[in-house]
């Protein structure tokens, strides 16, 4: 696990390394601008004429500076642009600015609204380099600062960010007005958690994280899942092994006309490693099943509520794990049978779809269920379930996460593109596999089941965190593209994805 830390951590970390390790802040800022000015020869080696730096009056800028004097040094013929009143820049960015006129090298301050001298410097450069606002930023850009990002955002030469590209929210991803769009990003000391959602993760492009001389974190509370972490949780299957030591899933899904989720979510399970899934449909779906299957085991559920409780009740006997909703039906029957099942199932059980639909905004009652849960929502499910919408979820997805978690007292997994897993206790991890083919209907089904499989194994939040991890893995195996994927073929990569996981 890699760690993601907060604005405030970071803040912590660097006055940790002055005050208690008594390094001075102008070392830390020579081996931030040392770290940039390395992977910046080492990826653009060709673009070196007519670096171009763009700093800011504070420590962001400083770290700029470093990597032109280095520039300098190296034999370059770097430029730099102040996006502010020399008289602004004190400290140590005062220093390292104040070396570069001695040392030769052009720069230019703009202190008012008049951009056209930065334009003219951007038309020539031959690589950008955005020291701006790093780490520290936490208010919109607006004004002469918005206007120089969309500047550079608008020439032709590579551009590199310091720490994190301006206009990004260290903690969120998020845009603060506007945002520059690098193709590297160079962080400082230890990873940030708004590097890790979108749209930050986008706008950050390649990224590499450079040592400030001091040790990074060990341990956060959020972190960046690895292969090692699942190659970790999951050994390999004894020579002796056999169906019944592999697991049993019982998958309560599918409804008259919706059968493919169940299926899906089946089919998820038995890749994912269960030696035995069982498909509880209602009704009719039952027989449209029966046609489908192969390898999985069927059974019907009463249409009446109170029945089918009472069936899904004894097909639990001798089970492992369970899915609850994908295809369940959100007809009044339906809706009662999840519920209930959500309190009463006696098995650690994935909650997707239909079941979470179902709950509605109660999630307070998940705390007197019968096991653990693991809620599987997307966007729009987690909205409805916080009673917010979809755009303030994607704004700051970690706080979203975190909220349904806390208000269920279960393990969530907020889908999308870094899909993050979030325990009550304020874990957090983030998964990076996975492409955007796997925005295809049924992939989340797969996911449940897949989730479902693990937890015959292992405790909820390191399942929930595998089984995301192996599925986004298992969709970028499959892919042939951006788009096309089916769900299915998604499902038959998961066991080459945990085999690429242990190397």
């Amino acid at each position: 696990m890699i760690p993601l830390l907060r604005r405030a951590a970071v803040r912590l970390l660097d006055q940790d390394a002055i005050e208690r390790i008594g390094l001075p802040g102008l070392l830390l800022m020579e081996n931030a601008g040392r770290g940039a000015f390395e992977r910046i020869c080492t990826r653009f080696p060709d673009a070196l004429g007519r670096v171009l730096i763009v700093g800011g009056p504070g420590q962001n800028g400083g770290d700029g500076w470093v990597v032109a004097r280095l520039l300098c040094a190296a034999g370059h013929a770097p430029r730099a642009v102040l996006l502010a009143d020399p008289e602004r820049v004190r400290g140590d960015a005062a220093v390292n600015f104040g070396a570069l006129a001695k040392l030769g090298v052009q720069v230019r301050a703009i202190a008012g609204d008049d951009l056209a001298a930065l334009e003219a410097e951007l038309a020539a450069a031959s690589l950008v380099v955005d020291a701006l606002f790093g780490t520290g930023l936490d208010r919109p850009l607006t004004g002469v600062h918005a206007a120089a990002v969309a500047r550079i955002n608008a020439c032709t030469a590579p551009v590199v960010a310091l720490d994190l590209p301006s206009g990004v929210d260290a903690d969120s991803g998020a845009v603060l007005g506007a945002a520059v769009d690098a193709d590297l990003t160079v962080t400082f000391a230890a990873h940030k958690r708004g590097l890790h959602q979108h749209p930050g993760a986008a706008l950050a492009g390649e990224l590499s994280c450079a040592s400030i001389g001091v040790p990074a974190p060990s341990s956060a509370d959020a972190g960046l899942l690895e292969a090692s972490d699942v190659a970790r949780w999951i050994p390999a299957r004894a020579l002796d092994g056999h169906k019944g030591t592999s697991g049993a899933v019982l998958v309560v899904a599918g409804s008259p006309g919706r059968t493919g989720a169940a299926l899906l979510s089946g089919l998820g399970a038995l890749r994912g490693g269960a030696g035995l899934v069982t498909l509880a449909a209602r009704g009719a779906a039952r027989a449209a099943l029966d046609a489908k299957v192969i390898e999985l085991m069927t059974e019907e559920l009463p249409e009446q509520a109170e029945a089918a409780l009472e069936r899904a009740l004894a097909l639990a006997e001798g089970k492992h794990a369970a899915v609850i909703g994908p295809g369940l039906g959100l007809d009044e029957q339906g809706r009662t049978l999840a519920r209930q099942l959500a309190l009463a199932l006696p098995l650690p059980t994935v909650l997707d779809a239909d079941a979470l639909t179902a709950l509605g905004t109660d999630l307070g009652v998940l705390r007197s269920a019968s096991a653990p849960r693991v809620l599987t929502p997307h966007p729009g499910e987690a909205a409805r379930m916080l009673g917010s919408s979809s755009a303030v979820v994607q704004a700051d997805r970690y706080t979203a996460a975190q909220r349904l978690a806390e208000q269920s007292g279960q393990v969530v997994v907020l889908k999308g593109a870094r899909t993050i897993i979030a325990a009550p206790n304020g874990e957090l991890r983030v998964s990076p596999s996975g492409t955007p083919a796997m925005a295809v209907a049924g992939t989340g089904d797969v996911l449940s089941g897949a989730i479902a499989s693990l937890l015959c194994a292992l405790p909820p939040f390191e399942a929930a965190a595998a089984g995301v991890y192996l599925h986004g893995l298992a969709g970028e195996l499959a892919a042939r593209s951006d788009r096309g994927l089916l769900a299915s073929e998604l499902a038959a990569q998961l066991p080459a994805a945990l085999d690429g996981c242990r190397g």
